[in-house]
């Protein structure tokens, strides 16, 4: 299904594989200004000065015709270390008594999952992520946070987020990276791209202390 507005496309795809194939096929096209993958579409922009929003669905439907299925744009997983110290993951007990195991369990539990980034968004940097492997259900808070601290790990279920600001939230937070999620001042700010796959690794306290020192110097 395709849905066109005055300078964007979007178009409803059925699974995650098909939609890195898609961006591949796309961007191989020098008509799109921007290419976004999301959870369930893809969405390409265009100029209407030179492309009419039916020549450019058009031209996109036939650029997705023979797609070639792809695992990920990166083969390398991304390792990200994360702190689940109580004090940066005050929903540790809450998201363990859904999963149906201990909270000192859920450090080792999070991180043999395998995560998928299935798209950036919310803000610059914000990782969605989505496990390879089934999980309970979880939800949002009743009530969402004012404040969420950078680098937090949210959790619903299957689905997984990482704080790239510090902003207002709802999700459950398990702990925290004391990486920099975003960086105007890189070549490449955002520290993940969809498509990536991710494991989580558990740290200590102190450790997280000092790589965040080492991330600010």
């Amino acid at each position: 299904m395709i849905h066109i507005c005055d300078d964007w496309i979007s178009i409803k795809l059925p699974d995650w594989k098909t939609i890195l194939a898609a961006q591949n096929a796309l961007s191989a096209s020098s008509h799109w200004t921007e290419i976004v993958p999301g959870l369930d579409s893809i969405a390409v922009q265009f100029d209407p000065a030179l492309l009419s929003p039916d020549d450019a669905a058009r031209m996109a439907s036939d650029q997705m015709k023979n797609l070639t299925r792809v695992v990920s744009h990166s083969s390398a997983t991304v390792v990200i270390p994360v702190c689940y110290d109580a004090a940066l993951a005050p929903d540790r007990e809450y998201v363990a008594e859904k999963l149906g195991i201990a909270a000192a369990a859920l450090p080792s539990w999070h991180a043999s999952q395998l995560q998928r980034v299935a798209m950036l968004g919310f803000m610059p940097g914000f990782a969605y992520l989505e496990s390879e492997e089934e999980c309970p259900a979880i939800g949002r808070l009743a009530s969402p946070r004012q404040l969420v601290s950078a680098g937090s790990i949210g959790i619903i279920g299957r689905q997984s987020c990482i704080y790239s600001f510090d902003s207002p939230g709802g999700w459950p937070i398990i702990g925290r990276t004391p990486l920099r999620l975003f960086d105007p001042a890189k070549n490449q700010p955002a520290l993940l791209a969809a498509g990536q796959t991710v494991r989580f690794q558990s740290i200590t306290r102190d450790a997280f202390d000092n790589w965040q020192r080492e991330e600010k110097a």
